[in-house]
């Protein structure tokens, strides 16, 4: 992103009450060389702002570890995906060798809690993720004294296979505000080129976007129960709920389907899942 319009976009957020943001979409921060610069930039404009970083943890070297420190990194999440080394380079493109030696760098005792509050692994179960490899990766977490997290793959909006079903009720992305290098609003992270653009922010202030009548509708729709009635919400299974700005009956109606959901599906956990074959 331009420095100018990222400086400009941290000073926006100083003018209303920003619970947290993440400096990262589509791609590994840690690949850009200004992000160290602009990790403080956030942290010394933003200083009541939770600051969550994201990272494949190949590009997470010691150096980085190092300069991380003592930033005031509220939470720090690494995608690890899985422990085999063939099937990670099969869906990561990079070396799992040099990867875990960040991760055991980050996750010694006398630097772990100075990075980051909290550190979560995540591993997004694929059609071929076995149970065992799942446990495997728990039990790497727990000896390693971080939080693992196991997560079902969505389908990025009908792009890819997932066997998870649409749900019904709010997504939790029509309360946040995504932002594309180039300064466009996608509707969320998995509208990568911005085809249902909310707006752009070279020529919109960010708090008009975000209560423009494109993002009003897409609450509505979504508020109202009528997610699977809206382009392209209605074939993307992303399931993490909100309740924000729903009526107490529809807000009970939505905790109730999302429960379920959860208890019919198992999204999160370990889990088979089913295999793809169409």
């Amino acid at each position: 992103m331009d420095q100018g319009l990222f400086e400009d976009l941290i000073e926006q957020c100083r003018g209303f009450r920003l619970e947290a943001i993440e400096p990262f979409l589509q791609g590994e921060p840690m690949a850009d060389p200004k992000i160290m610069d602009r990790l403080e930039l956030i942290r010394s404009r933003l200083p009541r702002t939770k600051l969550r970083l994201y990272s494949n943890g190949y590009a997470l070297s010691p150096k980085r570890i190092d300069e991380l420190t003592g930033l005031g990194i509220d939470k720090l999440y690494i995608s690890l995906n899985t422990l085999n080394p063939q099937k990670y380079r099969e869906l990561m493109g990079l070396t799992l060798e040099r990867t875990l030696e960040n991760l055991s760098y980050l996750t010694d005792p006398v630097r772990r809690s100075r990075v980051a509050n909290v550190i979560t692994f995540r591993m997004t179960r694929t059609a071929d993720t076995t149970v065992e490899e799942q446990r495997a990766f728990v039990t790497y977490c727990k000896e390693h004294r971080v939080r693992s997290f196991i997560v079902g793959l969505f389908n990025y909006k009908g792009d890819i296979w997932s066997d998870l079903p649409v749900p019904g009720y709010p997504c939790e992305h029509i309360d946040r505000l995504d932002v594309l290098s180039n300064g466009k609003v996608p509707l969320c992270c998995m509208d990568q080129d911005a085809e249902y653009s909310w707006g752009d922010l070279n020529q919109t202030p960010l708090l008009e976007v975000y209560r423009g009548a494109i993002a009003r509708r897409y609450r509505e729709m979504h508020r109202t129960g009528k997610r699977q009635a809206i382009e392209p919400c209605g074939t993307c299974n992303l399931f993490w709920p909100s309740f924000e700005g729903t009526t107490l009956p529809r807000r009970t109606r939505f905790a109730v389907e999302s429960g379920l959901y959860f208890l019919r599906h198992g999204p999160t956990g370990i889990k088979a899942p089913r295999r793809n074959h169409g």
